[in-house]
């Protein structure tokens, strides 16, 4: 099961100076950017929600004007001018709540504003009407009452699984407004896996086999090999086809860091749009990822740098004094098992092993994973994977062996295992199996 809960909180203190697919497609530039600054010079799981921080943005784009307005509208890849960007945002907005069969998504904003401040009635009517957000009034004087509010309306929206963002030190009286943003993922397999063939595999990181818990599954996938990125995609969907998940896993052991850092050179539909049936193997690990960051680091490596600086102009929401922002933070819960997921083979000659008419695919290495909405072509969660769940079993715990390279000329994770036949596939693999997914620009 598939169940993903994120969610984002930003706050304020004051400063006293004197439609269509391709327009909503560039949104995912963001996507990418996001990811890679997350990532660097980070160890371990990462994982965030692009569409969480830009639905946050989104609000405080409303409220922005100057160089503060330009650097979100530029980040966010979005239209000039007002009326489009808002109907761009209204429609990504809009699109984040779904409540069907295997696939349940929600998406909540909410501002929490000082009942000492008087918020411009423009502004609140654009926040509820085109970001679809709640306005409520604090008294931030009240500390342990106001963070109460917040984490509560955090737990409701995220059912339990986030019970809170903020604590009593991120609040005081001087607080001025503060942003929120809570997103809920849960989704079934569209083929689910057996837990009978649930078992501990070593997963590789840093030259270091880790027993892991390990799912197997062998079915029809969209499946691609790129030279570019030195990786392998493959597309996992949720019940009804809408979403999904994808993976891209490096053919080389040590090949994340590399994989994220030549992302930006193509563009995740780019990706998708190269896909093809095949009939693969697939060896993949359980996961669970509790996850946290301010992300004030992350935008500023973005140009995203006013906001964050006394001389921040959002003067469009309050009359008078421009608040700043002095945080702005993430958490998100994931974890993915054989039901699917619920978040509140490498070699130097790049060969792809075969399995009869299909592929072998095993996932034990760190690597990067997209959930992703096949209708609108946004990304909702993505991360790098490189600490997933231990296996636990009855016998004396081991210290982690320590893995050599192996040779240039092999594989290393070793020849494919034997595999019972394939059935003839619905059309014929085409040859070579290593293919190019698009060219550099």
């Amino acid at each position: 099961m598939n169940l993903i809960p994120a969610l984002l909180v930003i706050t304020f203190q004051s400063v006293t100076n004197g439609q269509n697919q391709q327009p909503m497609s560039r949104l995912n530039f963001f996507d990418i950017d996001l990811l890679r600054y997350c990532a660097e010079e980070r160890r371990g799981n990462v994982m965030v929600s692009p569409a969480s921080i830009k639905a946050t943005l989104a609000m405080l784009l409303e409220g922005s004007q100057g160089a503060t307005e330009v650097e979100i509208r530029s980040a966010l890849r979005l239209a000039p001018t007002k009326s489009e960007y808002r109907e761009q945002l209204n429609l990504f907005l809009e699109g984040l709540k779904t409540n069907t069969t295997g696939v349940f998504l929600q998406n909540a904003n909410s501002v929490f504003v000082s009942d000492k401040l008087k918020m411009k009635k423009d502004y609140e009517s654009l926040l509820k009407s085109v970001y679809l957000a709640d306005v409520f009034k604090m008294n931030f004087g009240d500390i342990d009452g106001s963070v109460n509010t917040i984490n509560n309306w955090v737990s409701k929206k995220t059912n339990g699984l986030i019970p809170g963002i903020v604590e009593p030190v991120n609040v005081n009286p001087s607080t001025e407004i503060l942003l929120a943003n809570a997103m809920y993922f849960k989704g079934s397999w569209q083929k689910s896996f057996d837990p009978k063939e649930t078992s501990g595999t070593c997963f590789y990181n840093h030259g270091v086999c880790n027993k892991v818990q390990m799912m197997s599954m062998r079915g029809q996938f969209k499946y691609a090999y790129s030279e570019e990125l030195r990786a392998h995609a493959i597309d996992l969907p949720y019940e009804g086809g809408r979403y999904s998940m994808v993976l891209l896993v490096p053919i080389d052991r040590d090949g994340c860091a590399p994989l994220i850092r030549d992302l930006p050179y193509m563009s995740l539909n780019q990706i998708v749009n190269v896909l093809e049936p095949y009939d693969v193997q697939l060896t993949m690990p359980k996961f669970t990822i509790d996850y946290s960051e301010d992300m004030v680091g992350p935008l500023i490596s973005m140009r995203i740098s006013t906001l964050f600086a006394s001389s921040s102009n959002l003067s469009g929401i309050f009359d008078g004094d421009s608040p700043y922002i002095n945080s702005m933070y993430h958490k998100v819960h994931m974890t993915v098992d054989e039901q699917g997921t619920v978040a509140a083979a490498a070699t130097a000659a790049m060969v792809v092993p075969l399995i009869e008419d299909g592929v072998q695919l095993r996932v034990d290495r760190p690597f990067v994973f997209f959930i992703r909405d096949n209708e609108l072509r946004v990304v909702l969660f993505e991360g790098r994977i490189e600490e997933p769940t231990p296996f636990v079993d009855a016998s004396p715990a081991k210290a982690p062996t320590p893995v050599a390279p192996p040779p240039a000329q092999m594989m290393p994770s070793g020849p494919p295992a034997p595999v019972a036949p394939l059935a003839p596939p619905s059309k014929p693999v085409p040859e070579p199996v290593t293919r190019k997914l698009v060219q550099r620009q």
